[in-house]
């Protein structure tokens, strides 16, 4: 067996949480998106400034100094710039300026302590300025509130080591984090924590979590585990705060399709809704796309390295119902659910007057409803008033967050009481 795809581990998530609270919740499911210019199986992955995100080593039959980007708008993978040394299961995690730190993993004979940057403006990559402290296999990396980062754990070290963009340099520091292997995400929830899950201690897989606080000094215990052990899944933060969690191994030769999320407000974890991907994906990298979507690229399915990739987005599906001038929509997750009239023209540059009958009116919420008050033009007041009822032709839109929006258009009926009382 190959020493890198199979030594000791790589986990679960590392986590940046911000100073925020959300706590909703939704189904989502993936679909296969364009694959890899070749199969990768340890990358990682990290969003980059300008929307696209950068998947970087990994190993199939060899150790990959290649990288390549993913651009949402077509759905395919481009080739960028080599890095300066081959580097499976390193850490990655997004500077403030747009760029990508890099940041140790293997090169086939030796875990490394050196890091390098990746410039989407160049799409080449640069060393940094000094080393980590110590080598790290298998480490994790996390944005600070402060645009340093932290790179946690692996395989040489308990202590962990901040980078400052400022100077290029880093700095040791002493977290506790025991030498559990990791990968990483940042999301919100009601302080600034590093969250730690899943992983591998000696011969065990941990589906177990751990609290961090982001000054970088003490532990936090609470975390329920995860439904699975997971050593080496891909993990990225969802839009509504959540944390989705795929893949990895339970077992040594067991590879996992399935898929969680990190729900911050109960601090634990959740697989109802959340679909299955279309394959077994250990060792996957995973990052979140601009509009909240989140990119799952490669891994090992068991038999051989993946260059095949997968998007999970939250359900778009919706059905509604109209109760005079409240219209309710049914939805699987949050987000927001626009009405307007369907004669009104999509394009302000092309529009010419109609006579509408509906103002866009809108509501945004969590499952299962999301309540919207209709708003008549004045000419839909009036036929209303006139006839005690009245038919809309709408156009009815909802778009999840982290998931792709959802129009179709209907005949909504509203009705007064009675003539007597109409406006």
């Amino acid at each position: 067996m190959n020493r890198a795809r199979w030594l000791s581990a790589i986990a679960a998530a590392c986590l940046l949480l911000a100073p925020q609270v959300a706590s909703a919740a939704g189904s989502g499911s993936f679909r296969p998106t364009g694959s890899m210019t070749v199969a990768r199986t340890g990358a990682v992955a990290a969003p980059l400034g300008d929307g696209r995100i950068l998947v970087a080593g990994g190993q199939n039959f060899g150790y990959f100094q290649s990288a390549e980007t993913f651009n949402p708008a077509t759905n395919t993978f481009a080739q960028t710039g080599p890095m300066g040394t081959p580097r499976t299961y390193a850490a990655a995690a997004p500077l403030p300026d747009g760029r990508v730190l890099v940041a140790g993993g293997f090169d086939g004979s030796m875990n490394l302590a050196s890091a390098e940057i990746f410039n989407p403006a160049t799409n080449s990559f640069s060393p940094t300025s000094g080393p980590m402290s110590t080598p790290r296999y298998g480490a994790t990396a996390a944005e600070l509130p402060d645009g340093r980062v932290v790179v946690v754990g692996g395989s040489s070290s308990s202590d962990s080591d901040v980078y400052n963009p400022a100077t290029g340099t880093f700095t040791s520091v002493s977290t506790g984090i025991t030498s559990r292997l990791s990968a990483a995400a940042p999301t919100p929830i009601p302080a600034p924590l590093v969250l730690v899950v899943g992983g591998q201690q000696g011969s065990t897989y941990l589906d177990s979590a751990v609290l961090l606080l982001a000054s970088l000094g003490l532990h936090v215990s609470g975390a329920s585990p995860m439904s699975t052990p997971r050593l080496a899944p891909g993990a990225a933060p969802l839009p509504d705060g959540r944390v989705l969690v795929v893949g990895g191994q339970s077992g040594p030769f067991s590879y996992l399709s399935s898929a969680e999320v990190f729900i911050p407000a109960m601090q634990g974890f959740s697989s109802a809704g959340i679909g299955s991907m279309g394959t077994p994906r250990g060792s996957p990298a995973a990052a979140p796309l601009p509009d909240g979507r989140v990119l799952v690229a490669g891994g090992f399915d068991g038999s051989e390295a993946l260059s095949s990739a997968e998007i999970f987005a939250a359900t778009n599906t919706f059905s509604f119902k109209v109760k005079g001038k409240r219209f309710v929509a049914s939805v699987q997750a949050s987000g927001k659910v626009t009405v307007s009239d369907a004669a009104a023209p999509l394009s302000v540059s092309t529009a010419k007057k109609r006579k509408l009958l509906l103002k866009p009116s809108s509501g945004s919420g969590d499952p299962p409803t999301v309540p919207v008050t209709l708003h008549l033009t004045k000419l839909g007041k009036t036929r209303l008033r006139q006839k005690g009822k009245l038919k809309i032709r709408a156009r009815i839109t909802f778009a999840p967050q982290g998931g792709l929006a959802n129009s179709q258009t209907a005949k909504l009926k509203t009705k007064t009481k009675s003539k007597s009382k109409s406006k």
